[in-house]
C-alpha cells in the first residue's frame, strides 16, 4: 500500500467556500480518505503528466491522403423504431495504417461504422431508437482498471449505455452509468429498458451519441462508441443555410497506434500500487477525423457549413485555418443556434463541446490548399510539450476545386438575429446557490489517483436535488491545475462569469473567498469576467478553468420555457461529471435527481 496522509494543497481542509446571503447550501470541504489512504499533494510536472502517458509513437504516417469520410445518415423522424446496435469491426482509419479493432454502432455488423451514423430527427416528432450490445468479447479490448468503480457483470462481457448528450430525455433514456447491458443479458442497478425515447422537444441543436458506462466510458468512446444527432427544426432555422451537399459533420479525435493498427492505450498506471492500469489522461499523437488520420475534403470556393464535435477523451482542440484572410463564422454552439455570429480566427472545442461553424472558400483559387490546425496544449490550458508533439498540430486540409461545369452554387446566407438568450435573473433571496468544487487526489509522488466533485465519489448519496422549475446558481471553483469541461445532464444553462482567485493564499488561510474584488482581505484577483467567445449562448457543457470560480445559471425546466414532455423526476436520475472521460472514470462524475 502507497504511503499516505492528508495535506491542503490538493483539497482544502475543514474551511468553507465562498457562502453568500440567501444561500441554501455551503459546501465544506474536508480532507478525508477514500479507497485506500491517498495523500494529498501539489503535483510537480513529472508527477501529474507522467510515465502512462508517454506512450511509443504511432508508426509515421503521411497526412492528407484520406479523403474525408461522411458518416451515413438515418432519419428518426417517422416515428418508427430504428434499432441501433455496437459491433466488433476492424476499419482502415489510414491508407498505411493496418486496419483497426474497434467498437462501432451501426444497424448491422456489416453497417457498422466509427463514427456511428448520423442520426437526424425533426423538433417535436419523437425518435424511438433500441440499442443493443452486439459486442461477443469477455471484456473489452482495451485493458479494464478494475481497482476503480466500474460496472464489473458477473458473466464478464462488455458492458454498454447510450448517452444523448445534450438531450432533454426521461432519466430511463438518458443512459445513466448504471444502466449498462451486456450481449449476454446481464443488466447494471439502473437498468429499466433498451428500448430510448427522444421526445426532441427543444430547438434545433447539434447532439452526440456515446457510450456511459460507469468506469470503461473512457475504454469504449476511444474504441469507438460515439456518433452525431442532428435536431432539425425547420420553422426556426434560417432558409438560406446550405444543402446537404454543403453540410459536413466533423468529429474530431485523437489515437495513438501500434504498427499492426492497434490503439495503443497504457495498460500500466501513474500509480500502479493504487490503480495498475488508469491513467489520467489519454493523449493520442494521431488526430481523426470522421474516422480517418489527418483527412482531405475536396470544396468549391463557396460556403460550407461543418458541424464539429470534440469526441476526443481528454484532448482541447484550438482550430485555426492556415490562410489568415479565412475565418471561423460560428453560428451555434451546444445549445443551438448563437443569437448573432462570431467571427473567428480560433475556435477551441474542449471534449464533447459541439460548434456550428461556417466557412467562406469564395475567395480561394481553385488548387489551392488550406490546412485546419490546432494549436491547443496538453493538457489544456498550460500543457506539456511531450503531448502535443507536431504531429497533433494537423487536423485536415481542405483542397480548392472547381464546380462541376453546369452546376450551380446554392443560396447561402449567414444568419443573424437567430434566437435572443435571455438576460438571467435570479434572486440572491430565494434562489438556491450551490458551490461545489473540483479536486485531484495524488499519491506520495505526486501522481494523479483520482478526480473528485465536491469530494465525493459516483456512488455517494445525491446531493444536487434541484426542484422542478427552479432556478440555481452553481459556482464551480477548480482547485486543479488543469480546466475540466463540465457536462450537466438533461438541462442546458448559461455562464454568468469567470473570476480568478488566488489559491496559493487561499490554501494558506490568507484570504477569503466571501468577500468580492477588490476588497483586500479578498481572494479573487480581477472583477467578475463576461463569458468568453467559447462560453457564450446555451450550453450542456462548460470549461472550468483553474484557480477561478465558473458561475452558471441553471434553470431546471425545459428551453422552451414550458413543461417537460416527460417526468424527470422519476428513477434512475441523471449525472453531471467532467466530460474527461478518463476523468469521469475515476470518479469526477455525481448523481443529479430533479425533485417535484
Amino acid at each position: 500500500m502507497a504511503e499516505c496522509s492528508c495535506s491542503s494543497k490538493r483539497i482544502l481542509g475543514s474551511r468553507p467556500l465562498a457562502s453568500r446571503h440567501g444561500i441554501e447550501d455551503v459546501v465544506y470541504v474536508t480532507c478525508f480518505l477514500a479507497v485506500l489512504c491517498m495523500q494529498f499533494t501539489a503535483a510537480t510536472a513529472e508527477g501529474e503528466h507522467s510515465f502512462c502517458q508517454a506512450l511509443q509513437p504511432s508508426p509515421t504516417l503521411d497526412p492528407f491522403v484520406d479523403e474525408l469520410p461522411i458518416p451515413a445518415t438515418i432519419d428518426t423522424s417517422n416515428g418508427s423504431q430504428i434499432i441501433l446496435g455496437a459491433y466488433k469491426i476492424t476499419q482502415k482509419l489510414h491508407r498505411d495504417l493496418p486496419a483497426t479493432t474497434l467498437y462501432a454502432y451501426g444497424t448491422s455488423q456489416e453497417t457498422a461504422t466509427v463514427p456511428g451514423p448520423t442520426l437526424v430527427a425533426t423538433r417535436n416528432h419523437t425518435s424511438h431508437i433500441r440499442y443493443e450490445n452486439h459486442i461477443p468479447d469477455s471484456e473489452t479490448f482495451l485493458i479494464t482498471d478494475r481497482t476503480i468503480h466500474w460496472a464489473n457483470p458477473p458473466n464478464g462481457g462488455v458492458p454498454l449505455v447510450t448517452h444523448l448528450h445534450g438531450a432533454e430525455a426521461p432519466s430511463s433514456s438518458d443512459g445513466n452509468p448504471d444502466a449498462w447491458y451486456t450481449a449476454a443479458g446481464d443488466h447494471g442497478a439502473a437498468f429499466v429498458t433498451q428500448n430510448y425515447i427522444y421526445p426532441n422537444s427543444q430547438p434545433a441543436s447539434l447532439f452526440w451519441y456515446h457510450d456511459h458506462t460507469v468506469g470503461i466510458t473512457r475504454n469504449n468512446v476511444l474504441a469507438g462508441l460515439a456518433g452525431l444527432y442532428i435536431l432539425r427544426s425547420p420553422s426556426e432555422e434560417p432558409a438560406d443555410l446550405p444543402n446537404s451537399t454543403n453540410e459536413i459533420p466533423l468529429v474530431i479525435q485523437d489515437k495513438q497506434f501500434w504498427p499492426n493498427g492497434s490503439i495503443n492505450f497504457p495498460d500500466v498506471g501513474d500509480s500502479p500500487s493504487i490503480h495498475p492500469n488508469w491513467c489520467p489522461e489519454y493523449f493520442g499523437d494521431t488526430i481523426l477525423v470522421n474516422g480517418k488520420a489527418w483527412p482531405y475534403l475536396q470544396v468549391y470556393p463557396e460556403k460550407y457549413r461543418f458541424r464539429m464535435l470534440n469526441a476526443a477523451n481528454a484532448r482541447f482542440f484550438t482550430l485555426s485555418l492556415s490562410d489568415p484572410t479565412l475565418k471561423f463564422i460560428q453560428i451555434g454552439t451546444d445549445g443551438g443556434f448563437l443569437p448573432n455570429p462570431l467571427v473567428l480566427s480560433a475556435l477551441t472545442l474542449a471534449p464533447a463541446y459541439r460548434a456550428d461553424v461556417i466557412i467562406d472558400f469564395s475567395n480561394m483559387t481553385v488548387g489551392t490548399t488550406v490546412y485546419m490546425n490546432n494549436s491547443a496544449p496538453a493538457p489544456f490550458p498550460d500543457g506539456n510539450s511531450d503531448f502535443s508533439p507536431p504531429s497533433t498540430n494537423s487536423v485536415m486540409a481542405f483542397n480548392i476545386v472547381s464546380r462541376p461545369p453546369g452546376s450551380s452554387t446554392p443560396a447561402f446566407a449567414v444568419p443573424s438575429n437567430i434566437t435572443p438568450v435571455p438576460n438571467p435573473t435570479y434572486n440572491p433571496t430565494t434562489d438556491g446557490y450551490r458551490n461545489l468544487t473540483l479536486i485531484e487526489l495524488d499519491d506520495a509522488s505526486g501522481n494523479p489517483i483520482g478526480a473528485f466533485l465536491n469530494n465525493l465519489s459516483w456512488t455517494d448519496p445525491v446531493t444536487e436535488t434541484p426542484k422542478l422549475g427552479t432556478v440555481k446558481v452553481w459556482d464551480l471553483i477548480n482547485f486543479t491545475p488543469d480546466a475540466h469541461p463540465i457536462h450537466i445532464h438533461l438541462i442546458n444553462f448559461l455562464m454568468l462569469y469567470q473570476q480568478s482567485f488566488n489559491q496559493t493564499a487561499y490554501e494558506a488561510n490568507q484570504c477569503t473567498l466571501l468577500k468580492q474584488f477588490p476588497d483586500p482581505s479578498s481572494c479573487f484577483t480581477q472583477p467578475p469576467q463576461e463569458p468568453d467567445v467559447t462560453q457564450v449562448g446555451w450550453k450542456d457543457t462548460v470549461i472550468v478553468y483553474p484557480s477561478v470560480v465558473t458561475r452558471l445559471w441553471t434553470k431546471w425546466s425545459p428551453r422552451n420555457g414550458g413543461t417537460f414532455p416527460f417526468d424527470p423526476t422519476t428513477a434512475p436520475g441523471y449525472a453531471w461529471h467532467c466530460h474527461i472521460v478518463d476523468h469521469e472514470d475515476n470518479d469526477m462524475m455525481r448523481p443529479l435527481a430533479v425533485q417535484k
